[in-house]
């Protein structure tokens, strides 16, 4: 029997189609939600780091993480809106660390503790490129159709892995 051969003008089609899908179309499905669970940025107006690593805190210069929030909700630039010490079990908490300057390289994920336990690693962040006087966030979220547990929680910033600050709070 005679199967069909692709030429190699088909096969190059085909390779472009899935090019074009990785490159543009996989990215912007992620693109609308920047509340997945255990996310984080580093802004000064616009989103600039890669998630290969972690965003943090040190290197020359004046360096360093700034006071540090929790939140209900960030504004365009990442910064807190709403800063808050309890939350309801089926909210979102925002763990911002405010005017915090970041050296180029520097990585940063922030652990979430409940009653003293460890309970969920934020992805590691990596600045890349030295940010000043801007936000860095993450957002801890229930899975869909969960709650948080009550308790007291505390959310802590690791910066170059070293602990660097931290939040308290409460979830009813």
């Amino acid at each position: 029997m005679n199967q069909p051969k692709l030429d190699t003008r088909m096969l190059l089609i085909i390779g472009l189609v899935v090019i074009v899908a990785v490159l543009f179309i996989i990215p912007r499905l992620n693109q609308g939600d920047v509340t997945t669970p255990g996310t984080g940025t580093v802004t000064d107006g616009q989103p600039r780091l890669d998630d290969s690593g972690s965003s943090g805190a040190s290197g020359s210069g004046s360096s360093g993480l700034g006071r540090i929030v929790a939140a209900t909700g960030v504004d365009r630039d990442g910064c807190p809106v709403n800063t808050a010490t309890v939350f309801e079990p089926v909210e979102r908490v925002y763990v911002v660390a405010e005017n915090s300057n970041i050296a180029a390289g520097t990585t940063v994920f922030v652990r979430l503790y409940r009653n003293n336990q460890p309970v969920e690693d934020a992805p590691e962040i990596t600045a890349d490129q030295a940010y000043t006087n801007s936000c860095v966030n993450f957002v801890f979220e229930p899975t869909s159709g969960s709650r948080f547990q009550s308790g007291q929680y505390e959310a802590e910033f690791i910066v170059n892995g070293n602990a660097a600050g931290s939040v308290q709070f409460q979830i009813r």
